[in-house]
């Protein structure tokens, strides 16, 4: 959602653009005499249609209504929308455009460039031609884009902003900060210590934004140059909060900020190495300030990007009080402001800067009168107030507008208080307690079961855990959304809700006293998951349990729900539902490959332990053998892995040999221990594994790994060419179930090319390595660049293979850095930087 900050200013530039449409003949309303004025649409009609909203939410955001109608956020996809309608026909400009933005917390490019204005539009939602909303093709993009700069007409997204931004802090709230010496000072002591991050830590509405945001502008206005606050040359702002921030927009930002726009078209694997690598070189020259606000609401990526970031980057966070121990646990040095209520003085400053706000938006005679009467009250009240509210600044100001639009005594609103508590929690308790009681059962248990999700869920997740209809859904979220509880965002064409971590917090609560709701709720829940990874990733071949799960389509969307189905699985281990464990790693072992190899471990222990209680003989020694023992061998415990292939072949021997899947499973249980002999130069007994059971028939999926271990054992012998038949046969045996993107297939056989100098195919294999160009997952993209590294270096081009080498560690590290390829990137980069320290000696004549 964007925060409109300015909103006269906002309401003054849309209205300019909105009206610029009047009269252009797409929005003109033709009529004839004999037709009354009343009828057809008006141009506003039909701009509201193209964006999916109505005609007066348009006025409002004109000011059209009145000022006090002007939104406080307008989602992203429907004012980008307006922002498309309008730049298309070429009423506004570039400029224009910028300026809107710069009005909404939205991070802005001044001056615009291309590639910045492009993927703004490309969130934006309008009415497409098939009836859809979603953003313009990129045809039209481009071609809008060619327009508003016109000097790169054929090019359009080749300009690149250069010059690094100073910051991006978006506008405080009033040119008044109320309170908060000590803690500036704290702050500012911080900034000057070596501690490279400060955490400012509180309850909601207790004014950590603020007082984040306040000691951002000291560093940039030198205000008041006796504390000696320091100068930043950078300083970047980053709201965790912002609804639909994902880890891709975070680092957005940070390259928009430094300079670096090339990058958004990037894949996020490598744009996060160039950011950290900026920020480094940044930092070196001058300490460098990054804020990152509501930290804890952020995606856990971003929090991981945090705690590795390079010395020289300064660090403020914003989180609530309940994970201030997560934060002390991830850094090594920490400073931990811990915000509290105003104080006496403070507070009642605070409530007469409020009052004299309320004065100024409401003019009319008898709400100023009631103002001027609340400016009067007798300190002794004004003080119970204080105390009730425990000082908290947005609590104390949510009492004030709910004395007014109530229009009751504070004394009454004060005794309401003080029956709901006086903790701060008990206050929020009180005022969430009066909405849960005006909300019917059906909103209720949406409310009870958002507890479930980790990120926001899409409509089908959430109501089936609720377990409503569609029509009750639809219902249900509406009340939600009137009490201002969740908010819809869009990701991709589907809404997903985001509700702030205290309605969440509440929810859980009466989650909690509802035993038989939540066991329910849970159940539902959990089988949603199942059928989700049943729809999205199984494959109609192989026509085998587990090996039907193999990787063959887009990820994105599973991608997208991870966090969901990830919180699943973590719920089920802890409350002993083992069987719902072992349903979903079975389910999610492939995928697990390419995204967290020891939680593949972790939890195909568990489901082999669950096997063995249930006295399942196949399932045990399919996940001990390929689940396990592959995903050890693969981060390098080889000793781990041979142990639990060993179990599972032992278990296969208690199995009827007639059974075709136990056969199938104990031919690859061999062929895996050929691979931990290769592993371990046991070459003899790989090679009598081997030869075995090369031609015992086997279904395709077995007979296609075999067939890769026979060309690795090619491989390791040097036997090049025929390495190359095996690996090829393999692949053509993938084929009659639908193939496999399997990164020995692709990696190994492009090794076997380049041995043969075939290195256009060998290149050809190491980019098919590669699933999705555009978004290439990160193990993906460790063998592709290390095999072409391996391709430069047998070129002598030891300059190139070894920064690229150099991509290929830095990758090893931040996805899982007990992969067995370690050892052998290391002494490779390790050769070419012998290579060049003898190239440099040799031209040197050394």
């Amino acid at each position: 959602m964007a925060e409109l900050e300015r909103h006269e200013e906002f309401a003054a530039l849309l209205s300019k653009g909105v009206k610029s449409l009047k009269h252009h003949p797409n929005y003109k309303i033709k009529r004839n005499r004999s037709e009354s004025a009343s009828l057809g649409q008006s141009y506003l009609d039909k701009i509201a249609y193209q964006i999916g909203v109505s005609s007066n939410t348009i006025k409002s955001w004109m000011g059209q209504m009145g000022l006090k109608y002007i939104p406080g956020r307008i989602d992203d996809g429907k004012l980008f929308g307006i922002l498309w309608t309008i730049i298309k026909e070429e009423y506004m400009n570039k400029e224009w455009f910028t300026n809107v933005l710069a009005t909404t917390s939205i991070p802005t490019i001044t001056p615009p460039i291309p590639i910045w204005v492009a993927s703004c539009f490309r969130k934006a939602k309008i009415l497409r031609n098939d009836s859809s909303f979603g953003p313009p093709n990129e045809g039209e993009i481009n071609e809008v884009i060619s327009k508003l700069f016109d000097s790169h007409p054929s090019h359009p997204t080749s300009e690149i902003k250069e010059e690094p931004l100073m910051h991006n802090l978006p506008t405080r709230g009033s040119g008044q900060f109320i309170g908060r010496h000590q803690e500036l000072e704290v702050i500012r002591q911080w900034i000057h210590s070596p501690s490279p991050v400060c955490l400012i830590a509180g309850w909601a509405g207790m004014g950590k934004t603020t007082i984040a945001l306040e000691a951002a502008y000291l560093c940039i206005e030198q205000i008041n140059r006796n504390q000696e606050w320091p100068v930043f040359k950078h300083i970047i702002w980053i709201n965790g909060d912002w609804k639909g921030l994902s880890f891709n927009d975070f680092l957005d930002t940070i390259a928009y900020q430094l300079g670096r726009a090339e990058q958004i078209d990037k894949s996020i694997a490598e744009k996060r190495l160039v950011v950290r690598n900026v920020l480094a070189i940044y930092s070196q020259q001058q300490p460098l300030l990054l804020i990152v606000d509501s930290i804890d609401t952020a995606e856990s990526e971003i929090y991981e990007f945090v705690m590795g970031l390079p010395q020289g980057v300064k660090v403020i966070l914003t989180a609530r009080e309940n994970l201030n121990q997560k934060y002390k646990a991830g850094f090594l040095e920490i400073n931990t402001i811990q915000l509290k209520g105003f104080e006496e003085g403070e507070a009642s400053d605070f409530f007469s800067y409020e009052i004299s706000r309320h004065l100024q938006t409401y003019p009319s005679s008898t709400k100023k009168t009631k103002i001027e009467q609340l400016l009067n009250i007798p300190l002794n009240v004004q003080k119970e107030l204080i105390l009730a509210t425990a000082g908290n600044p947005k609590a104390l100001s949510l009492s004030i507008a709910y004395i007014l639009d109530n229009n009751i005594p504070v004394e009454q609103l004060i005794q309401k208080i003080r029956n709901a508590g006086y903790s701060l929690v008990e206050l929020f308790d009180f005022l969430f307690g009066s909405t849960w009681d005006k909300c019917n059962e059906d909103t209720q248990r949406l409310w009870q079961v958002l507890c479930f999700f980790h990120s926001p869920p899409d409509e089908k997740s959430w109501a089936t855990a609720a377990g409503l209809d569609s029509r009750k859904f639809h219902y249900a979220v509406e009340r939600l959304r009137t009490h201002a509880l969740v908010q819809q965002n869009y990701i991709g064409d589907k809404p997903h809700y985001l509700a702030h971590q205290t309605v969440v917090t509440y929810g859980k609560q009466h989650l909690d006293a509802d035993e038989d709701f939540e066991k329910n709720s849970r159940k539902r829940w959990s089988q949603y998951y199942i059928q989700y990874l049943d729809t999205h990733l199984k494959r109609e071949q192989p026509q085998f349990i587990y090996w039907s799960y193999l990787l063959g389509r887009d990820l994105e969307e599973l991608k997208q729900e991870w966090p969901n189905i990830l919180k699943a699985l973590e719920w089920a281990s802890k409350h002993a539902e083992k069987e719902l464990v072992m349903n979903l790693i079975l389910r999610l072992s492939h995928f697990l490959s390419r995204v967290n190899l020891p939680l593949r471990i972790q939890y195909g222990l568990e489901a082999a332990d669950y096997a063995h209680q249930m006295n399942d003989k196949i399932s045990e020694a399919l996940i001990r053998i390929d689940i396990i023992g592959w995903a050890l061998m693969e981060v390098n415990k080889l000793e781990e892995a041979y142990s639990q292939i060993e179990e599972g072949l032992l278990i296969l021997k208690a199995t009827d040999e007639i059974h075709q899947e136990a056969h199938d499973l104990k031919i690859w249980g061999l062929a895996l221990k050929a691979k931990f002999f290769l592993k371990t130069d046991r070459i003899k007994e790989a090679k009598n594994i081997l030869k075995k059971i090369c031609s015992v028939p086997v279904i395709p999926v077995i007979k296609h790994r075999v067939l890769l271990m026979q060309g690795d054992f090619c491989l390791l012998t040097k036997n090049y060419k025929e390495a190359i038949h095996f690996y090829e046969l393999a692949n053509e045996k993938s084929m009659l179930y639908g193939g496999e993107k399997t990164i020995e297939a692709y990696f190994n056989l492009g090794l076997a090319y380049m041995h043969c100098d075939f290195y256009e195919k060998a290149e050809k294999m190491f980019n098919n390595l590669l699933y999705n160009q555009n978004k290439p997952n990160q193990i993906e993209l460790i063998y592709c660049y290390y095999g072409k590294a391996q391709i430069l270096a047998r070129k002598r081009k030891y300059k190139e293979a070894y920064d690229l080498n150099e991509k290929v560690i830095n990758l090893i590290h931040s996805w899982e850095p007990i992969i067995n390829i370690r050892q052998e990137v290391e002494e490779f980069h390790k050769s070419m930087n012998e290579n060049l320290l003898k190239n440099t000696n040799i031209r040197d004549g050394i």
